[in-house]
């Protein structure tokens, strides 16, 4: 039931993505501005899915003191009132951020290190509001998502390893989930010493997002569903730690 809907979902989303990108041609927006509009119906997709308290969106990420001045491409949030993002000034407060990532439609390893830039900045903003100790898991959650890559998951899982040594970003300030639809993910291993594991779920890429995103934002285990129960048969995919 589920792995039927998502692999159809998956070649769904590519196609809107690909129209997108023929009908945009050679524009580009002024800079280095990214144009998120070629994902419409990738946000639509993940909005539609996720319970009612949740909204989806992108932008600028505050705190009570600072404020991180890059568009952030995807931040899943509690909005406590329809004029929230008016009584804030249009930006999405840190501590109400449940997820968030970057969006790629074909993965190189600079995108890794951008994403992990931006990951620990607004980890950063969310534990210095929740107070957090050093060490503590920081359960504002960083998802980097590509709907295609020419490079393989292990090098992308050593470009996660060697930005983490070379900016010196600290266990939970890191990238916790890296997907490329069709091909696989890559997740921290918190058995493991949170090191990264590479999981070639393939087809069934798409699934696993969606079951580890709901899993992100169930802090607080009041969510009543969980839809690993759903899954017809028990795949055995290829993993590299």
């Amino acid at each position: 039931m589920f792995s039927e809907h998502f692999a159809r979902q998956t070649d769904e989303l590519k196609g809107a993505l690909d129209k997108r990108l023929a009908a945009r041609g050679t524009a580009t927006l002024p800079g280095k501005e990214k144009d998120l509009r070629i994902y419409k119906e990738f946000y639509e997709y993940v909005r539609d899915l996720l319970p009612p308290s949740f909204s989806v969106g992108m932008g600028k990420v505050r705190n009570k003191k600072h404020v991180l001045n890059r568009t952030v491409d995807l931040i899943i949030f509690q909005k406590w009132c329809k004029r929230f993002l008016d009584l804030t000034g249009g930006y999405v407060l840190a501590d109400q951020i449940f997820a968030f990532g970057s969006m790629e439609t074909d993965l190189e390893t600079r995108h890794i290190y951008n994403h992990a830039s931006i990951t620990e900045a607004v980890k950063t903003l969310y534990a210095q509001d929740a107070e957090l100790d050093e060490n503590d898991l920081v359960p504002c959650f960083s998802i980097l998502l590509s709907f295609k890559s020419s490079i393989p998951l292990l090098s992308h899982k050593k470009a996660l390893e060697d930005i983490a040594v070379e900016k010196d970003i600290a266990l939970n300030r890191e990238t916790d989930l890296l997907c490329v639809l069709g091909q696989g993910i890559i997740i921290k291993d918190w058995e493991n010493q949170g090191a990264f594991k590479v999981i070639e779920t393939g087809e069934d890429t798409l699934m696993w997002f969606y079951i580890l995103l709901l899993e992100y934002l169930d802090r607080d285990g009041n969510l009543g569903f969980d839809p690993r129960e759903y899954i017809r048969e028990n795949k055995e995919y290829r993993e590299y730690s």
